[in-house]
Formats: structure tokens, sequence, C-alpha cells
């Protein structure tokens, strides 16, 4: 938790770093196509990036001290999914991200990320988040990650893969995670899942092929460069480090095959919104998401057989980013 508001000021330094903090809410209500937003407090080394409708031209000194606090020029964005249509825009603008011991906070727009008691409490435009806390063990308890590769790359990752909110718009659950990366944003599949039980679904395929260079990603070639699949049944993580993805009847087929379990999952998505990065024509990334459900779950090992009808509804995010950002 002590690297959930930390800035690494000399790394930030180096050319095309990449920090955020990015919360999702998967709310219960309307049932069967439910409320989502997403928010994300960023900045990046660059002198110049363009995202959906927005030119962002940093400052040359973009990582400022500002007494106890980093004023981190940069940018606040959202979507909103409001259970009839997405707002893809909802939140977009430019601005000093200040980021304190306290919290992430931008002034215009107004929006913040805070500690509150022993939980959170995040706010911009018309939504106030009140966020329980996290266990401190198990599935469910502040995870970290870090990954050094050659030339000097490097990765870490703090998550939350479940926290329980109430806000002013209504109930449900929430996935944070606060990313730093300086290495080449390949094209992805991910996922994660919140099933009414206390169950959760998450997987990840970040792969190298055609889809780096396009669009496209019906029966385009690509080659996994990490395969990773987590089923929490509410009280035991079974994992397998192989999965397979593929666009499926308007949603996504995810399978998995290992010493953990077999599984079958199909996505249904009822949304779509993305953020479009462009430095050039072959520097880019488009970063699609999609509102969706669980619409068949199958889950099958030594100790027995998970479907639906045992976990309750999921509903959470499935991702597909396509493009090469550097």
């Amino acid at each position: 938790m002590d690297k959930l508001f930390s800035v690494d000021e000399a790394g930030m330094r180096r050319k095309g770093n990449w920090l955020w903090w990015w919360w999702i809410f998967f709310f219960r209500e309307p049932r069967g196509h439910p409320k989502q937003l997403m928010v994300l407090w960023s900045t990046k080394n660059e002198a110049r990036i363009h995202c959906n409708d927005l030119e962002i031209k940093l400052r040359e000194d973009f990582v400022r001290r500002q007494g106890d606090s980093f004023n981190l020029d940069g940018a606040v964005a959202a979507w909103l999914y409001d259970g009839k249509k997405m707002r893809e825009n909802y939140l977009l603008e430019q601005t000093p991200v200040i980021v304190s011991e306290k919290g992430v906070q931008t002034r215009s727009p107004d929006s913040r990320f805070t500690h509150s008691g022993k939980g959170f409490r995040v706010s911009l435009k018309d939504f106030d988040f009140r966020i329980g806390a996290p266990p401190e063990k198990g599935f469910y308890a502040p995870a970290y990650h870090e990954s050094r590769f050659p030339l000097g790359f490097s990765y870490d990752i703090l998550k939350f893969n479940r926290v329980p909110f109430s806000s002013n718009q209504g109930n449900g659950s929430a996935y944070f995670q606060r990313v730093r990366v300086n290495a080449p944003a390949p094209p992805w599949f991910w996922g994660l899942y919140h099933f009414d039980f206390g169950a959760c679904l998450h997987y990840y395929e970040p792969h190298v092929g055609v889809t780096a260079l396009t669009d496209r990603v019906e029966d385009a070639w690509l080659a996994p460069v990490k395969r990773e699949f987590e089923f929490y049944d509410g009280r035991k993580l079974h994992r397998n480090k192989n999965v397979t993805v593929k666009p499926f009847d308007g949603g996504f087929l995810v399978e998995s095959d290992g010493p953990a379990g077999k599984a079958r999952v199909e996505i249904e998505c009822y949304s779509h919104a993305a953020w479009r990065f462009r430095k050039s024509a072959f520097n880019r990334l488009t970063y699609n998401e999609y509102p969706s459900r669980v619409r068949e779950f199958s889950f099958r090992n030594s100790a027995g057989e998970w479907t639906l009808d045992d976990l309750g509804e999921g509903v959470g995010n499935a991702e597909h980013a396509t493009g090469l950002l550097w």
C-alpha cells in the first residue's frame, strides 16, 4: 500500500514513461446491462500525444515538486455507460494531476481519489463513491508486482481485484490498478468479472501479430507473449498460465486448460468505449473496453464443476487493445 501514491521522480524523466491510477466501477443495476464508469488519472513522458478529441502537449518540466506533493502535467479521463448508452468522453481534459501521500486530485476539472477512513473516496462530475477497504489477505487483498526487462525497460502494478462501493448513484464492486510502465505497449486481451456470490474471473493475454499494425481483430494472426487465467471461487484461487481469447458472437470466447482445471467462458459485450492514442501513423494504440456480462461459464477440475448456477450473475469489462505505442 505504500506504493499507492508514490511517484518515482527520476524514473518518470525517462522518455516514454507512463504512470496512471485507474478505477472501474461495476454497478449492479440495471440487471442484465448494468452501469459502468471508468476513471483514469495519467501522465506520460511525451512532448505531444493525441487521444480521441484531445491534443495533449506536456510542459517541459512535466514532473514538478510542489512542497510535499508532485504536480504532474497529464490528463484525467472517464467514460460512462449509464445503463442505456455509452458516454465515451464523459471526462477528457489535460490538467495538472496533484499527487500527495493523501491521494490524487485535479482542480479543473474537480476530481479526486483519496484515503477515506480505512477505505477510499473517488469523486468526479455527478458521482461520489465511498469505497471499502480491501482485505489484508487473500485474492482480494492489495497485490503488487514488478518486472524488469533488458534495455532498462520495467513495469510495475498495484491492484485491488475487488472492493465494495456505495455511491450517490448506486452500489456495486470496483477494480483498481496503479501502473507505471516504461516499455512499448503491445496489443492485449484482458478481462475481469465479479460474480454475485463473491467469485471473480480474470484473464490476460498480451500478444504480437497483425493487430500491432491494424485494428482488424477477427481471424487476425497473433502470438501470445503471456497467458494468464485466474478463477477465484470465493474461497480458493485456481490459476493456469494458459488462456486463449477469441472474438465470438458479439463478445469473446475465453478458454483455459491447465493444472488448475479446464474452463470455457462466453462473454457478451453490451457496450463499447475506446481511447485512441496517436503519435504517428505507425505509433498508435486503440484501447477498446467493453462493458459486458458472463453469458456462459464452466470450470472443471478434480474437485468438481462451477457454473453460473453456483456463482450468480457475472458482470465486468473486456479489453482488446490494438496497435503498438512506444
